[in-house]
């Protein structure tokens, strides 16, 4: 299986990058698969999309610190094992359209001293904070996101702006507790 996801990088470098990062991971991504499916077939199958999906994108990804590469990845084992465990009680996904998106111009966080901001993002459920993660930390575009994710571009804006709505409302409590 190894052999598909490197046929998908261009670069022998990358190619070679890629392999030893699968070889040192695949164990912590079928444990967290495992941990949410439950069911050593379906985390197999879980696992090999997310390699396949890191594959896609690892030419972008691949700069990473390896810490934040570990971390993206293991989101994506996360979601893809979301997205079976959604097919399995065939759940639909809502698409959202851009209209819903108009108002939102900005594309920033509040800005605050960290303290504050730290506090507030902990206080974030997994899915905002991953989402947060992936566009202001990584600078993944909404289309890099949707990619990673298994998600529409549309459903990738709309958390975003939902987690920023989220954060902003807890940063502004927070501001009004310090004084």
């Amino acid at each position: 299986m190894l052999c598909a996801y490197t046929a998908l990088i261009d670069s022998k470098p990358l190619q070679k990058e890629f392999e030893r990062f699968y070889i040192d991971n695949r164990c912590l991504g079928m444990g967290k698969a495992y941990e949410l499916l439950g069911d050593i077939s379906m985390s197999e199958d879980a696992l090999s999309e997310a390699f396949l999906r890191l594959a896609k994108c690892f030419q972008k990804v691949h700069s990473l610190p390896y810490h934040k590469l570990q971390a993206y990845f293991v989101i994506i084992v996360r979601n893809v094992s979301v997205d079976l465990l959604r097919k399995q009680s065939r759940t639909e996904e809502v698409s959202f359209s851009e209209e819903h998106f108009a108002a939102e111009q900005t594309d920033e966080l509040p800005d605050s001293d960290s303290g504050v901001l730290a506090r507030c993002i902990g206080m974030l459920g997994d899915t905002d904070r991953e989402i947060l993660y992936l566009r202001f930390e990584l600078e993944l575009d909404y289309d890099e996101i949707s990619r990673a994710l298994g998600i529409s571009v549309d459903a990738a804006r709309h958390r975003v702006h939902h987690a920023r709505q989220r954060l902003k409302a807890l940063f502004e409590e927070g501001r009004g507790n310090e004084g």
